[in-house]
């Protein structure tokens, strides 16, 4: 993957769990990996439920392939252009060609 398509930079964040003092737990995210991407929006969507109006932008980010990119999975997310970024598809591509992350930035 040429290094001119990724103009983005973005954060992986993955979920971690703490216990607290009580033996409760405690999801936190944390920074996984802070990348340089490339990113294909997709077209948004809008739909009327019971009264409420919800919307989803999705976008797929390339990314270049190593070994935080390969374990990427959709348990993670995407914290990019303000919005936080629900991972729904983790894509190795050819070699030397990096990976594709699908995701969707839902707005309530």
């Amino acid at each position: 993957m040429r290094a001119g398509p990724r103009n983005r930079r973005i954060v992986f964040q993955r979920k971690t769990v703490v216990i607290d003092d009580y033996g409760g737990e405690i999801e936190t995210w944390t920074d996984y990996a802070i990348l340089w991407a490339g990113v294909i929006w997709g077209t948004g969507a809008e739909r009327r439920e019971a009264a409420q109006l919800s919307a989803s932008q999705p976008a797929t980010f390339r990314v270049l392939g190593n070994s935080e990119t390969l374990a990427l999975s959709v348990l993670d997310r995407i914290s990019f252009a303000g919005g936080l970024w629900n991972i729904t598809s983790v894509v190795p591509l050819a070699l030397n060609e990096g990976v594709e992350v699908t995701a969707i930035r839902a707005a309530a």
